[in-house]
């Protein structure tokens, strides 16, 4: 069994991998201050892999404590993907890929391996939301990052008198709000809407081959939910198959 873990700014998430196929999952919330409780609570239940996989956004300050609870627990390495110019014939834009972040970089093998005979448009949302353009070639052209509902949401507070905090997010269709509270929601769900779908557009106009639009993130269902959408292939394991997949062949070679 292969444990693949993907870190993000705010959610820990994990699958475990069989014969080329997720058998569990687990995902959980978290923040610095309870991150080591979380991890422990996590993986706890969770039998010994044979080698353990990891995508992360979160800075450098949660692998020590990961990788040694794993090392600790289960006496094993924590294999990190790290972004690079070429995944078989899929080439990077950034000059310098190190830049571009691993869980995207995962997020678009995983959604060329799924259509091998278009060009891709990656839409992961989470914390920020992201969008990259992949040629049906391979050719990475770059893509475009996007704060996303709640980021949106907290400035709004921060720097605005007089609006009122709300911890639900979803996207109710209505008419013209005539209170604070929709009038915030609305606003914020037709920008992340608008946004979208400027960007699908744009996907469809710079690239030659029909384009599919993969979906995934934390904030997907929401997009999914908005009104007179493009077509999306929504892949919630995208990001996790895409670090399976590059890490296997990895090790593959330097076998």
């Amino acid at each position: 069994m292969i444990l693949t873990i993907d870190i993000g700014n705010s959610r820990i998430k994990w699958a475990a991998w069989l014969t080329e196929k997720i058998i569990t999952r687990g995902v959980s919330e978290y923040s610095a201050e309870n991150a080591a409780e979380v991890i422990d609570r996590l993986f706890s239940v969770v039998e010994r892999p044979q080698r353990v996989f990891l995508v992360s956004v979160a800075g450098e300050e949660l692998y020590p404590v990961l990788s040694g609870w794993v090392q600790q627990r289960w006496g094993l390495a924590v294999e990190c993907l790290k972004t690079q110019k070429k995944f078989g014939n899929i080439i990077n834009a950034y000059d310098d890929p190190a830049k571009h972040g691993a869980d995207r970089w995962a997020g678009i093998v995983a959604a060329c391996s799924h259509f091998p005979d278009s060009s891709v448009c990656v839409i992961s949302a989470g914390t920020a939301i992201t969008i990259d353009l992949v040629e049906k070639s391979g050719q990475h052209l770059g893509g475009y990052i996007l704060p996303s509902y709640t980021t949106m949401h907290d400035a709004l507070l921060s720097d605005t008198a007089n609006i009122e905090s709300s911890s639900d997010i979803q996207y109710h269709e209505q008419g013209i709000p005539d209170n604070t509270h929709d009038a915030v929601n609305q606003g914020l769900h037709r920008l992340i809407q608008a946004g979208i779908r400027e960007f699908c557009q744009l996907a469809h106009d710079k690239m030659a081959e029909p384009v599919k639009i993969v979906l995934t993130g934390g904030f997907a269902k929401n997009i999914l939910a908005y009104p007179d959408m493009p077509s999306m292939h929504h892949k919630p394991d995208l990001v996790m198959q895409g670090l399976y997949d590059i890490m296997k062949q990895r090790k593959l070679k330097l076998s």
